[in-house]
């Protein structure tokens, strides 16, 4: 994969900020959100749930929860007025679930090559806040041709189902006709959602290499569904200290894993109903995570780094170091006090 073919940034940046810079006429309106949100953190619970009736907003929760849900409304709010969102739904109308199945050992050496075996996506109305289609397409591959036992048992995938599957160019090629077909990328604008860095940064990123084909554009940044989730129902205290994994988010919300574990299209699927639940708390989904090229490219191994980085994206995380004067005279022209 060469660098002149690749959609993927270099390794020197130590921490991304989102490319969509905030034009200067904007940065007051994240000045004001910061006042709002210090008093939401003031608010008493009283106050806090007449606040919400008041805006018809959701009421369940823990007290943390709720300060979220209401300070992601008002964001939202400024961002659709400020014309960078176009509906209440999210950033993003769209989502793109995806949960990779790879070949694999019960003990996988350190070198050991992954390939891409199962490539599913579930769809996601971000607006109506349902799964509106899915894609599958089972991988044949050609390092690892005959799947051990241990990998059969995990996935569900049988040797038939991979001895008259696609090649991986050809799969990759269909799925980009499906986002095609949902006019993704062209009139929606959607991203990849995903449990965990390992999908893009490991299976995709690994097999692209192996394939020798370009890292495709549409998976150059996701959205890591682990993080949000933590960051929205945690405090900072104690959301690096929390177990998240698919299970663990789904019995979080009271919910059971439907089909089965480890089936790629499955697991897409429970993903999705997640970001769903989150979309229905007053969660504000987006990309949290990106790409990278290594200078020696090679994440086969269970050992080798992940060429992934953070997004720190000022829409979604906010401001929090401006304090020009000039700012304090621009926010009479903002409407955001509404109640609080």
């Amino acid at each position: 994969m060469s660098n002149s073919d690749s959609h993927v940034d270099s390794d020197s940046e130590e921490f991304d900020c989102d490319s969509r810079r905030i034009p200067l006429e904007h940065l007051p309106m994240f000045q004001r959100l910061a006042s709002v949100n210090g008093k939401i953190n003031r608010m008493k619970k009283r106050q806090l749930l007449d606040t919400m009736r008041n805006k018809m907003l959701n009421t369940d929760g823990e007290l943390d929860v709720l300060k979220k849900r209401l300070k992601n409304h008002y964001r939202m709010q400024a961002l659709i007025k400020a014309k960078i969102c176009e509906s209440e739904a999210t950033y993003f109308p769209y989502f793109v679930v995806i949960d990779i199945e790879a070949t694999c050992t019960e003990n996988n050496p350190a070198d050991y090559k992954f390939e891409i075996i199962e490539f599913p996506a579930v769809l996601v109305d971000a607006k109506k806040r349902k799964i509106i289609d899915h894609f599958q397409a089972f991988v044949k591959p050609s390092i690892n041709p005959k799947l051990s036992e241990f990998c059969i048992k995990l996935t569900g995938i049988t040797q038939d189902q991979i001895d008259n599957a696609d090649s991986f160019e050809v799969c990759l090629t269909r799925f980009t006709k499906w986002l095609e077909e949902h006019e993704l990328g062209i009139k929606h604008k959607f991203s990849i959602v995903t449990d965990g860095p390992f999908d893009m940064a490991r299976f995709l990123y690994g097999q692209c290499l192996m394939s020798e084909i370009p890292y495709p554009k549409f998976a150059t940044k996701w959205i890591n569904i682990r993080k949000v989730f933590k960051a929205f129902y945690f405090t900072k205290q104690v959301k690096y200290s929390v177990p998240c994994n698919l299970n663990a988010m789904l019995t979080f919300l009271d919910m059971e894993f439907e089909g089965n574990p480890h089936s790629g299209l499955d697991d897409s699927f429970n993903i999705s109903r997640i970001c769903i639940r989150l979309l229905e708390d007053g969660a504000f989904i987006d990309q949290n995570e990106r790409i990278i090229s290594l200078k020696t490219p090679t994440p086969y191994g269970k050992d080798d780094p992940l060429p992934v980085r953070p997004v720190h994206n000022i829409f979604c995380d906010g401001m929090h170091s401006y304090n020009h004067r000039w700012f304090v005279t621009q926010l009479k022209s903002l409407d955001l006090n509404d109640g609080i």
